[in-house]
């Protein structure tokens, strides 16, 4: 495997994966380039201080938050047992529900009848069982707003998705690809449903979410793990790739600004040009097609113009209270809130807060030209807190700490469509024979953390047998 030289683009946990699987097939001659300070992209757990929350190097005491309500599903076996063996008895198992608040109530989520029945006035469950049995499926919808509707009805779809997804994609529900639904709107059977209605039945709530696995300190913990299983002569930080030089279907080199670990010359960087052989690219496909060097044919370039990404903006509140719900995370669909999210890190491990507090992070999705992306921090702090407020009250004086956290290129906007677009692109990376694409970003999937191991696995199998 010696001979074997590659380069991996983005230490996000795309790239991590990637270089884990590496080591272990007996790789030793790579490296992975990231912009940043530190490794882990959006699958970080943060102090309330900015530092990392390396569970080896800070106390176990204080505030933690992780960039996004990430979580790990049981769904890959072989992945879960890779992850078991990382993490050993600091992954621990979790249960606890997802609610979505809408008009001064709670309601379970992933929708449950019996929950509904209870909520909702006869004569609307009347309505949504007679919607269920008009609107049953006969083809395949063309759009998620008709997706929305044949699985639940004109009624439920109003209240809890439509409005909610375009909240978080930022695009009219039309507009958006069957597939931003995932596996999530599964349930609500007719007769199930009439049953609970009708006859007070018992639905079988198997089909919610509310059991995962965590890690004792964050979600950073699994990319710690990754990052000291792969080494630190392998991790470049505050490497930012900036071109792609390419010759007769070979990424022949990559140009590199390298950020100066002198504190006294922070801002001062040097460019690097490095030779490479094979080139695992992690990177947003958009991005990445502006570092072809020479450019793609211009109609490429137009086509990666429609694609886009949504960024992420997290508010974070440690608060002088034992807790604020018992929910993995809350679902806000209503235009009146500004978040689309709540979670509360201490509701997936109680060491993620001290002893009577508690910390909550609230999600706000935006494109990077939205007003709230470059809103001064003490007016998004008061509109976020005043909206809060009308959830569940929070006096000033409980507010320990406040702060921002931005998360760009967060998740790819599945648009109507997309699919064409996005084949059209990473065909044309395909014609690279030393280039590998994988991860959320680079493919233009939105994938969990479990199918970013799997991913990784994958690519460097590929490798491997090449």
């Amino acid at each position: 495997m010696e001979s074997t030289n590659f380069h991996i683009l983005g230490g996000g946990p795309a790239g991590l994966t990637t270089g884990y699987y590496a080591k272990k097939h007996g790789f030793s001659n790579f490296s992975i380039f990231e912009a940043g300070e530190h490794a882990g992209g959006n699958c970080r757990t943060l102090k309330i201080n900015g530092v990392d929350c390396g569970y080896s190097v800070l106390s176990k005491d204080g505030f933690r938050f992780d960039t996004g309500a990430h979580r790990f599903h049981d769904k890959d076996p072989q992945v879960t047992e890779e992850v078991k063996t990382l993490l050993g008895d600091d992954l621990l198992r979790v249960s606890a529900p997802s609610e979505i608040f809408f008009k001064n109530k709670f309601y379970r989520f992933p929708l449950l009848l019996s929950d509904l029945v209870q909520k909702l006035e006869t004569k609307t469950l009347l309505k949504i069982a007679w919607e269920k049995l008009y609107n049953s499926p006969k083809k395949p919808a063309e759009n998620f707003a008709t997706f929305a509707r044949k699985q639940y009805g004109q009624t439920l779809a109003e209240r809890f998705l439509l409005n909610y997804s375009e909240k978080l994609w930022g695009q009219p529900p039309h507009k958006l690809s069957t597939a931003i639904a995932g596996n999530r709107l599964k349930g609500l059977d007719l007769w199930s449903f009439l049953r609970s209605t009708l006859l007070g039945t018992p639905q079988n709530p198997t089909h919610l979410d509310g059991s995962f696995f965590y890690p004792k300190y964050g979600i950073g913990m699994i990319s710690d793990k990754l990052c000291e299983c792969i080494g630190p002569d392998h991790i470049k930080l505050k490497h930012r790739v900036n071109r792609l030089l390419h010759k007769n279907g070979r990424i022949e080199r990559i140009i590199v600004n390298k950020e100066s670990d002198t504190p006294l010359a922070s801002a001062v960087q040097s460019e690097i040009e490095i030779p490479v052989s094979t080139v695992i690219n992690t990177l947003p496909l958009t991005l990445s097609m502006k570092m072809l060097d020479p450019p793609p044919p211009p109609e490429l370039c137009e086509v990666a113009n429609t694609i886009k990404y949504r960024h992420l903006l997290l508010c974070v509140f440690c608060l002088n209270r034992d807790a604020f719900s018992s929910n993995a995370s809350i679902y806000f669909p209503s235009h009146e809130f500004p978040f689309t999210r709540l979670y509360e890190p201490k509701n997936r491990s109680p060491h993620m807060a001290p002893k009577g507090q508690t910390v909550i992070v609230l999600e706000l999705p935006c494109y990077n030209d939205d007003g709230v992306w470059n809103m001064p921090e003490a007016l998004l702090q008061t509109e976020v807190w005043e909206a809060l407020s009308r959830v569940k009250p929070i006096r000033e004086e409980e507010i320990i700490h406040y702060q921002s956290y931005k998360l760009p290129f967060a998740y790819p906007v599945l648009e109507v469509g997309f699919e064409e677009s996005v084949a059209r692109l990473v065909a044309y990376f395909e014609t690279f024979e030393n280039l590998y694409l994988t991860g959320r970003s680079s493919l233009f999937r939105y994938l969990h953390l479990h199918d970013l191991f799997k991913a990784g696995r994958e690519v460097i199998e590929r490798i491997a047998e090449a």
